[in-house]
């Protein structure tokens, strides 16, 4: 996973408002398959997450490898997005 500069400055400003610590990277089952869930939440003590340009991040499993392809960016219009260059366009 990779978070852009620009994107991190974003991400840190929501997990400051929602008092938040981390953001969490989860699989959810969908019409094509599974696909990647992002949520803020607080760490607990037993979490272990990997810091991706100052940002935790919680993920398990075949969340990590989904995440190897996704970068979270700020598009031309300075909205946050995910972009996973693994994921095909359309849906299935």
């Amino acid at each position: 996973m990779i978070i852009t500069d620009e994107a991190k400055v974003v991400l840190e400003e929501m997990l400051k408002e929602n008092g938040q610590d981390s953001l969490q990277a989860t699989l959810q089952q969908g019409c094509c398959g599974s696909s990647l869930y992002f949520t803020f939440t607080n760490k607990k003590a037993d979490d272990q997450p990997v810091l991706v340009n100052g940002i935790n991040v919680l993920m398990e499993g075949e969340a990590v490898l989904k995440t190897n392809t996704v970068t979270l960016k700020i598009n031309e219009e300075g909205k946050l997005v995910v972009e996973d260059t693994a994921q095909a366009s359309g849906c299935c």
